[in-house]
């Protein structure tokens, strides 16, 4: 008798070495006495995401309505000064809007504009942080005021210290003998220091035929700091040196200049739909007296399906003394469609 128990008992032990794992869940309760069983997918600064095996899509719950939530895996907290905080997921009403982490010695809170990112401590895949999308639109240009197609594509890969991406777009029409387009290629390296401040180094590549540029080369050195650093929301301020290396239509001169630059970034997620974006940029020159350009992007995107948006975009550019006599403004306003290797 004392062998089967003992061999029951070594069975059972193997059961819950080896399923145990992939049979826990988390729960979830609701301050309604509802509760939920399965996986926490995601959380956010107002939701959590929550999985059960009854619905094929994860229930979005607002964080507000949230009793208590338990898991029996570790979750990670990275905050806004780059720290990792390691332990058990605390929500409960008992402390509102604010998330803990149940380390080995003591508990912690944060706030939620404190938390940069928070999720499941599991080492991220290469498709967790690499992000490809392909754009095509209508473009209502400044030019003859035409109506043209454009396309565009775009790719990111984000770690915490490193962000790295480029960035092309270009639209082409022909109104009668003339052929109008306009042209950008860019990519951008950063490298994020402790405390939010940032080294970025972009290479530009543009041309448009509004301003008779046949080519501008953009090389940017310049450091910056995040006021706003998190997954859903950014904003950041920074400034550098910009050596501008230009060649006009119809004329072999190049010209070369250095500039100041001051930009700002702004990013946001509005509610569970909508991305909107808007960077500006101010380049004063440092070798042509009186010399100033401006770059302003707007973008306002609403995401569907996992993987489609459709979203309005606005570039303006201005130069209020090129070294030719030529447009100083140039404009183009795009209606576009768009679609991303990663589900949002």
């Amino acid at each position: 008798m004392n062998k089967l128990f003992f061999g029951l008992g070594f069975f059972g032990f193997l059961w819950i070495s080896v399923f145990g794992k992939a049979i826990a869940q988390d729960s979830l309760y609701t301050k309604y006495g509802d509760l939920l069983l399965g996986k926490i997918e995601k959380i956010t600064a107002e939701k959590i995401y929550f999985k059960t095996a009854y619905r094929s899509a994860a229930v979005d719950i607002k964080l507000s309505e949230v009793a208590k939530v338990s898991s029996p895996e570790g979750f990670l907290l990275n905050d806004i000064r780059n720290k990792n905080w390691r332990g058990q997921l605390i929500l409960d009403s008992t402390h509102q809007d604010m998330v803990g982490i149940r380390m080995a010695d003591s508990v912690y809170f944060f706030r939620q504009k404190d938390i940069y990112a928070l999720g499941k401590d599991q080492k991220k895949r290469f498709k967790d942080r690499f992000k490809l999308g392909i754009d095509l639109g209508f473009t209502r240009a400044k030019s003859e005021n035409s109506l043209s197609l454009s396309a565009g594509m775009y790719s990111r890969y984000r770690t915490r210290r490193w962000d790295t991406n480029f960035d092309f777009q270009n639209y082409a029409a022909i109104i009668g003998p003339t052929v109008i387009g306009r042209s950008s290629f860019t990519y951008n390296l950063s490298y994020i220091l402790p405390k939010e401040w940032f080294f970025n180094g972009r290479y530009l590549l543009f041309s448009t035929t509004e301003q008779n540029l046949d080519l501008r080369r953009n090389f940017s050195l310049s450091m910056g700091r995040y006021l706003v650093h998190r997954d859903d929301k950014v904003f950041s301020l920074s400034g550098g040196l910009v050596s501008n290396r230009e060649q006009y239509f119809e004329n072999p001169q190049i010209f070369k200049s250095v500039e100041g630059n001051l930009s700002t970034h702004l990013y946001g997620k509005f509610g569970e739909n909508f991305d909107g974006m808007a960077d500006w940029s101010f380049f004063p020159s440092l070798t042509e007296k009186g010399r100033i350009r401006n770059t302003l992007s707007l973008d306002l995107k609403y995401l569907f399906l996992n993987h489609f948006n459709i979203g309005i975009h606005y570039v303006l550019n201005t130069d209020s003394d090129p070294p030719l006599e030529t447009e100083n403004r140039d404009f183009i306003l795009e209606l576009k469609f768009g679609w991303t290797v990663h589900r949002r």
